[in-house]
């Protein structure tokens, strides 16, 4: 969003203040500190833009008040963020709504995409994913296909089978829909399962067209900044003469520009739920009129003398291609995760000039993206005719003998087992995947998890009714068992042996699994609402109180929702009690915890630097105000848990995932059941809340979720949640630019700039790294520090020499805490050039107790590495000739989601802000919000400018 230098290069304010909010969608007026009437849109829209003030701050005693030379503008992005309306109303907000809500787990999938091991990346405009990543896109695959089975078992099971077989189990059922399918020529089985078929297809489609239709709203906007980074890759000078040079994710074309799944994963996706649909009605079709029970096989299924395998050959030949179009699938995405330049396109390369090389790179990357849209075009298509063949040989009608299914009300046989199978393939990888980054043998979690997963299936597929359990039984669950016990010891103790440590990652390392456990979770949690809401609301048989009755012969759905559904509100009390042990044992006293120095303003009531002796001091006696702001900060330090807590989750939701599919039938325990009801009525209660949001708004529900899952590319799952930062990113690029350019480059920005895109690219460079009149300080609160670094980076994407008037203030942020261990090679000290971070503790008085000493006795606070001048870190971009960091962060310990971005000992970069908010008053704590307001930020601002 480059705007006319004209508009900047008169005279006025030389400084730039671009301020970003965080989370939580922060209003303008509020984060620019005036009333919400005085301030105006400068080049923005309904979603996001550029905001100013249109009046002075009030006071101009006030320290927020800035100085006349600074111009103070706030951009927003919250709405890019939550924005789930607009031309989807023409297929009704109420749907939209419960279409984002299912797409969460795929935002969750997209994030554990970028927590494995992300190599550096070539200067080419490639991109290569590193280990796991065709696993994690399987995965991805995983997830659509379980959404495929939870619409089916609504459409085909619940409603097609059990209930127009007997309209007395559902009292609920509209009576249109049974009018419908008792009407002449559509009163037999096979119609309405070729017909309702097409209810799971709808539903995926639904969630392509809602995903597809949000992001096309501004991620086309990363493509002008990907050109601009490979541009000034190309003049740097540094891939003169070598093939590519690695560098920085953050810093590579490739990243915003190749690694987002496109339009050939989108089509493959929609070609495994076609393949998938006519696999289940392929296997229903052919054997539902020898299985009177509609559950289990009986031995006469598999006669050859009997059997309908070859009775209905064009079933079983229509199965088998669904079958194998699906593995086909499967390879596909596999094969389709890195982008590079291998082979003989490689080595015809040798000997070539450095321009040219990549000019012919850039060609063979798209003729290859082009390649695979073509190939999964054509395997949509391929799915499509194989799952209309299907749908209209079942459709066809047929003679059932006396006696046969007909007289009971069998489930469809398609969904007996497979929603057990796609849960386990989906755990298996999940549970793998805690090895990824610890180094376990890949090889080796293959083994250990392709036999566990077989053996449970051997198991559970071989109980017998009586539970009278055989030894092929038996020796199946011991082998199962022993798989999960070695492939947790692999997890823990394989790094060990190579004395690795992972205690500045995530999760120990294990970060990759436990998103994708959690994503898995909230996928198999959607997925049970929905089938056993559903079934609560079809047996309801109406009044003021709904209720789901469940009765012996009553309506039934597959085993894999009934266990995991019956498990859920076991799995809640235990996280739920553990939590408040948790509190209850930390409430118990008052900590007194380490706080920053301050620079300007009031000092901090109960100060204290460091701990002695590595213990936290108990306060007994203190004033009233003392008291409130150390239980403040008690508080603070609570919400600072969230990661053991969220581990404790994902391992919970995999312990529901292995009993959904681990225990059969009749080993079901009855106390199951209690559950069921309750959470159908939940399930009922969340879409009536859905409904209800339709009507009052166009935002998606759970909005904080989508601020925290959506900045990084969505290179995991194709219906994932479009990236935020797609549109961000080059806007706050633009705008620093052009701020800086107004007095180089006459014209830049306006219509009449003829320059080329090498002479915008010098010029940029030399706006960037020449000082000159014009300065640029980017102030991020808390998400919106990652924001804001990952622009600098953009800016030296290939600047060995730093940023000489771009300096950043944060504040209230979590780059070193969070980010930095969940995404070291995006955040992590090797890219910020900061210490790094160990994990905070569930039972220490101070969550930070073992970083405080750490960072204490460590020398300084992190620093430039000279021997890496083509990788430069944050520090590095943003140290000044003098030596100085253009770079202060504010926290406070009252704060629950501020850390310092650098150490906890006072250092350069990180500062303390008030704790009290503004004078008038002092009885309000500060907390995450308010940090413009403190004396401290104008003084951190005004040294910045200082510095620069």
């Amino acid at each position: 969003m480059a705007r006319s230098p004209s508009v900047f290069a008169t005279r006025g304010p030389t400084v730039l203040e671009l301020r970003i909010h965080g989370i939580k969608n922060t209003p303008p007026a509020e984060m620019l500190g005036v009333a919400p009437g005085d301030v105006r849109p400068d080049q923005a829209d309904e979603n996001g833009g550029f905001y100013v003030p249109t009046v002075d701050p009030p006071d101009p005693s006030d320290p927020a008040t800035p100085p006349t030379v600074i111009r103070r503008e706030g951009y927003s992005w919250g709405m890019l963020a939550r924005y789930g309306g607009g031309a989807l109303v023409a297929i009704g907000q109420f749907f939209v709504q419960l279409a984002w809500l299912l797409i969460l787990p795929f935002g969750l999938c997209n994030t554990a995409y970028w927590t494995r091991r992300i190599p550096d990346q070539p200067r080419t405009g490639e991109w290569q994913a590193g280990r796991g990543a065709a696993s994690l896109r399987v995965f991805a695959l995983g997830l659509t296909l379980l959404y495929v089975c939870a619409l089916a078992s609504v459409s085909l099971d619940l409603i097609g089978t059990q209930c127009l077989a007997h309209p007395s189990l559902c009292p609920a059922l509209p009576g249109w829909v049974t009018a419908f399918f008792t009407s002449p020529g559509l009163d037999h089985r096979g119609i309405r399962v070729a017909l309702l078929s097409l209810v799971p297809i709808a539903g995926v489609l639904l969630l392509f067209f809602v995903s597809h239709q949000a992001r096309t709203r501004y991620e086309a906007g990363i493509f002008g900044t990907v050109a601009k980074i490979r541009t000034a890759s190309d003049l740097s000078g540094v891939t003169e003469g070598q093939a590519a040079t690695p560098r920085r994710p953050l810093a590579t074309d490739g990243f915003w520009g190749i690694t987002r799944v496109k339009a050939p994963s989108e089509l493959l996706h929609t070609a495994a739920a076609f393949f998938l649909m006519a696999l289940l009605v392929g296997w229903d079709g052919v054997f539902w009129s020898c299985a009177p029970a509609g559950v289990d096989l009986p031995p006469e299924c598999l006669d050859p003398a009997s059997t309908p395998l070859l009775s209905r050959w064009w079933l079983t030949l229509g199965a088998a291609l669904a079958a194998v179009g699906l593995v086909a699938v499967v390879a596909l995405v596999v094969r389709n995760v890195d982008t590079t330049v291998r082979g003989r396109a490689e080595r015809s390369m040798a000997g070539v000039a450095s321009d040219v090389r990549d000019a012919r790179r850039h060609t063979i990357i798209r003729l290859k993206l082009r390649r695979r849209e073509a190939v999964a075009g054509w395997m949509l298509l391929a799915a499509i005719v194989v799952y209309a063949a299907v749908a209209v040989a079942v459709a066809l009608p047929v003679a059932v003998p006396s006696g046969a299914a007909a007289e009971h009300a069998p489930s469809f046989l398609g969904l007996v087992i497979a929603p057990s199978i796609i849960l386990g393939v989906l755990l298996a990888i999940a549970l793998s995947a805690l090895g990824w980054r610890r180094g376990v043998p890949r090889w080796l979690s293959v083994v250990v998890v392709v036999v566990g997963g077989v053996s449970l299936l051997v198991a559970v597929v071989s109980t017998p009714k009586d539970l009278r359990l055989a030894p092929l039984t038996t020796a199946a669950y011991l082998l199962a068992a022993l798989a999960a016990v070695l492939l947790a010891a692999l997890v823990i103790f394989w790094p060990m042996g190579r004395r690795r440590s992972f205690a500045y990652q995530g999760w120990r390392g294990t970060g990759p699994g436990v998103i994708m456990l959690l994503s898995l979770g909230a996928a198999m949690l959607l997925s049970t609402l929905l089938v056993l809401g559903t079934q609560c609301a079809l047996a309801s048989s109406g009044g003021p109180t709904p209720i789901c009755p469940l009765t012996p012969g009553g309506l039934t759905t597959p085993v894999a929702y009934r266990n995991f559904g019956g498990t859920v509100p076991v799995l809640a009390v235990v996280l739920v009690l553990f939590v408040l042990v948790v509190a209850l044992l930390r409430m118990r006293t008052t900590p007194r915890l380490t706080t920053p120095e301050t620079v300007g303003g009031r000092a901090l009531r109960e100060p204290l630097h460091n701990y002695r002796d590595g213990r936290v001091p108990q306060v007994k006696s203190a004033g009233k105000l003392d008291f409130r702001m150390l239980n403040a900060r008690r508080s603070a330090a609570l919400f600072h848990r969230g990661e053991p807590v969220l581990g404790l989750l994902a391992a919970l939701l995999a312990l529901g995932v292995i009993v959904a599919i681990a225990l059969p039938q009749p080993l079901r325990p009855a106390l199951l059941d209690l559950a069921l009801p309750a959470l159908g009525l939940i399930s009922v209660a969340a879409v009536v809340t859905i409904a209800e949001n339709a009507l009052t708004t166009k935002e998606r529900p759970i909005g904080v979720m989508w601020d925290l899952m959506c900045f990084l590319p969505r290179a995991g799952h194709p219906f994932g949640p479009p990236c935020y930062a797609e549109r961000v990113i080059p806007e706050l690029r633009d705008r620093i630019v052009a701020w800086l350019e107004a007095d180089i480059a006459a014209g830049a920005g306006t219509v009449g700039d003829r320059r080329t895109a090498e002479e915008r690219a010098r010029d940029e460079l030399r706006a960037l790294t020449t000082r000159q009149r014009r300065k640029v300080v980017v102030s991020a609160h808390s998400l919106g520090a990652v924001l804001a670094v990952s622009t600098i980076f953009t800016l030296g994407a290939d600047t060995t020499d730093g940023l000489k008037n771009v300096a950043l203030l944060t504040y209230g942020t979590q780059l070193r805490a969070y980010f930095g261990r969940f995404f070291p090679e995006l955040f992590g000290p090797a890219a910020l050039g900061t210490l790094p971070s160990r994990a905070p503790s569930l039972w220490k008085a101070d969550p930070w107790l073992r970083q405080v000493v750490e960072d204490h006795l460590a020398e300084g606070s992190g620093g430039r590495d000279p021997d890496l001048r083509d990788k430069p870190t944050l520090r590095e971009l943003l140290t000044q000739p003098d030596g100085s960091v253009a770079w202060v962060n504010l926290w406070r310990r009252t704060d629950y989601l501020g850390f310092p971005d650098a150490s906890f000992k006072d250092n350069e970069i990180d500062r303390g802000a008030d704790e009290f908010g503004p004078p008038l008053y002092l009885v309000k704590v500060a907390t995450h919000p308010g940090y413009q307001a403190s004396t401290q930020y104008m003084t951190a601002l005004r040294d910045l400018i200082r510095r620069l």
